[in-house]
């Protein structure tokens, strides 16, 4: 049987959020992930209960695309909660729904599961299992750093990250927050951004030198 690219993820300590409120706001973001990268996902992601989602990505490069996605989304539209994702590639025995993330069996989707109820202390909040060992320890340490740097950040400044992270300008940031150059430069160091945005890249690098893909 086909073996695919898994990702499922679930709302961290989602029982102190408003359920109607979250999950509107999850539905959201996976819409919006699976409209702007149609093109990197086999299975759109879906929600299958009101705080889990699970989806097929087309490689894991368009897995590691998505998390960052959806991340980034996350804080562009100042949703205040955090995402545990598990990245596994295994087998499914039925066709892949290509409409929606439902209807679908298999070992890999059993495993992935599995992996993303695993809640004991210590377990990361980006998780990956891939026939490489090395390379899905590799990966989940770099995530642990991009975790650290991503945890410092207060959701209250997150249009300002947003607006750092996909520009490198100061002075144009400045001019929408209504601060100057220098003002911007001191934050993007306090806040780490560009030790941020090089960690992703060597995520990014390590997927595809091992996978023998092209960086996109």
């Amino acid at each position: 049987m086909a073996k695919y690219l898994i990702l499922m993820g679930d709302v961290i300590g989602s029982r102190g959020f408003d359920a109607t409120k979250l999950r509107r706001q999850l539905k959201s973001l996976l819409s919006a992930c699976n409209g702007d990268l149609k093109a990197e996902i086999l299975s759109p992601y879906t929600t299958t209960l009101g705080d889990e989602f699970q989806g097929i990505a087309r490689s894991l490069h368009a897995a590691a695309k998505c998390i960052f996605y959806l991340e980034e989304t996350r804080i562009k539209k100042q949703y205040d909660f955090g995402i545990r994702y598990v990245s596994h590639y295994g087998e499914i025995q039925t066709s892949i729904n290509t409409e929606i993330a439902y209807g679908m069996m298999g070992p890999g989707l059993t495993k992935a599961r599995a992996l993303l109820t695993d809640k004991r202390r210590g377990q990361p909040r980006f998780c990956f299992d891939l026939p490489d060992e090395r390379l899905a320890e590799n990966l989940t340490r770099l995530c642990r750093v991009i975790d650290g740097l991503t945890d410092r950040w207060d959701w209250q400044d997150y249009l300002l990250i947003s607006d750092m992270l996909s520009d490198q300008n100061n002075e144009e940031v400045a001019a929408k927050h209504g601060k100057n150059r220098s003002q911007i430069w001191k934050r993007r160091k306090h806040l780490l951004i560009e030790e941020y945005r090089l960690t992703k890249a060597v995520i990014f690098y390590l997927i595809d030198a091992t996978q023998g893909k092209r960086s996109k």
